[in-house]
């Protein structure tokens, strides 16, 4: 049954319940029938006399028809005959019937794997035809249809996010390139032109290294357990340890306001998280400025303000500065050492968590960025 079409499973299945229905019917006319014809064969008369006394007299109806009998029989013969034949024909017909309706009834599915056979990576933006009747197989459809837009917009994203990062790592293999192209046509090798050589490999090198870091970072986000109790001013505690180093060369101070929350999740994952907002927001800021972290929860939700005194964001960037490779100052952000995927790292991680990450406020005074998490309702 499983190697069969719908169609067919259809066909069988009403076919066998036609069949189980017309003989129970059958048996129970024949029957019915059978027993009103045995009584003809022996019956009684009641005569009604002048007195009160009833007289009933027997009659054996093959003392006056001595062929009944025999009558009697062929008939049942062929009362059972005609009923098998009518039952086979009835069976016959109805399957017939329910395998048309049922061709009829599947078309638009048969319809509709044509068109899926035809889906391919190149043209996932085209919808399939939907059907008119308001039925299973168009809900079908239309989900089918929503199922395309989100891998269209998948693909869309992965493409551009592999163009992107084929870019980024190119761009430092050319000034590779490049530099030791000119330093191999020179005649003459002083000791000052292999220092510079030697540095700019070691930049470039630490620069593609940085970016594969963050690449394999984003890939194995799926498989990071995110089972650990985390208090987020600790974790921020942790991060201003590790970045005071960069924060002192920069001139900017880290304060770290009083506020805790308890979350669960991936305490590598998030401290990545903060260490990039916090690196960002050293990265961005202007000499004595500052760079302000605040925790606290609302309801179920704790919330982590990251917030500088830095050179602030266009309003049109607030959404894309969390794109892969996105940079309001592609030459400034270069010059500091970004790769573009540090927002973007970070907004992948708060998904990750149920959460979310956005600008909340920027002006060129500062800029503000609020990551939200889902806190522990028992802390």
């Amino acid at each position: 049954m499983k190697k069969l079409s719908i169609q067919w499973r259809l066909t069988l299945a009403i076919a066998a319940l036609v069949t189980v229905t017309c003989i129970l019917l059958n048996l129970l006319i024949s029957h019915s029938a059978v027993t009103g014809i045995d009584t003809l064969e022996d019956y009684t008369i009641q005569l009604n006399p002048p007195t009160d006394e009833l007289l009933s007299v027997r009659i054996d109806p093959n003392q006056f028809l001595p062929e009944l009998t025999a009558q009697i029989q062929k008939t049942k013969t062929l009362f059972y005959v005609q009923s098998a034949v009518s039952t086979i024909v009835i069976i016959l017909i109805s399957s017939f019937i329910t395998y048309f309706l049922a061709g009829r009834t599947l078309s638009p599915l048969k319809k509709l794997s044509a068109q899926i056979k035809k889906v391919q990576a190149q043209n996932l933006s085209v919808p399939l035809e939907i059907p008119k009747a308001n039925d299973e197989i168009s809900l079908l459809t239309c989900s089918f249809n929503e199922m395309l837009a989100r891998l269209d917009e998948s693909f869309t994203v992965q493409r551009q996010f592999s163009a992107n990062a084929a870019h980024e790592l190119r761009t430092p293999l050319a000034v590779i390139q490049t530099q030791l192209d000119v330093f191999e046509k020179k005649d003459t090798y002083e000791i000052d032109a292999y220092k510079k050589t030697f540095s700019m490999i070691q930049e470039q090198t630490n620069r593609l290294s940085h970016l594969v870091e963050i690449l394999l970072d984003m890939t194995n986000l799926q498989t990071v357990q995110r089972t650990d109790t985390v208090s987020l001013f600790e974790l921020t505690e942790e991060v201003f340890c590790d970045l005071d180093q960069i924060a002192a060369q920069k001139q900017v101070q880290l304060i770290q306001q009083d506020g805790d929350c308890i979350i669960t999740g991936s305490y590598i994952l998030l401290y990545r998280a903060v260490y990039n907002l916090v690196e960002n927001a050293i990265k961005y800021n202007h000499p004595s400025g500052s760079v302000t972290v605040q925790i606290r929860k609302e309801q179920d939700t704790a919330i982590l303000m990251v917030s500088d005194t830095g050179i602030g964001i266009p309003p049109e960037n607030f959404e894309k500065i969390f794109d892969p490779f996105f940079r309001v100052d592609k030459s400034r952000s270069r010059a500091m050492g970004g790769s573009g995927l540090g927002l973007a790292l970070v907004k992948a991680i708060s998904q990750q968590h149920g959460g979310r990450v956005q600008v909340t406020d920027s002006s060129p005074s500062g800029t503000t960025i609020t990551f939200s998490l889902p806190a522990n309702t028992d802390k």
